[in-house]
């Protein structure tokens, strides 16, 4: 027998450590233990009233930022051109008196 023979044959003989089909329940009461230790033991950014401390203040200031920039783009916009408007800069009119 090759080397890949010996290790076939060695998988095959194993034994599985429970049933295939409560896989999904074993690996979620694992997950929610590990995630309940985790949270249990740590403070300070890492625990959860820091993680949601952290979240709030970004939020925060990704709202403040976005509304300065949106105030500071409303002042700085002109007024819309209108070719039917009396002080329209592109009006025939104005272009030909030398208005403003």
């Amino acid at each position: 027998m090759s080397n890949l023979d010996n290790l076939l044959a060695a998988w095959s003989g194993r034994t599985l450590p429970g049933e295939l089909n409560q896989l999904e329940a074993h690996v979620w009461a694992r997950l929610s233990a590990r995630d309940r230790t985790s949270l249990s033991g740590l403070s300070g950014l890492s625990g959860l009233s820091g993680v949601l401390g952290f979240r709030a203040a970004l939020v925060a200031s990704v709202l403040a930022i976005g509304i300065v920039a949106g105030g500071a783009a409303s002042a700085t916009q002109k007024p819309e051109v209108s070719p039917f408007a009396m002080h329209s800069a592109y009006a025939p009119s104005t272009l030909l008196e030398g208005g403003p």
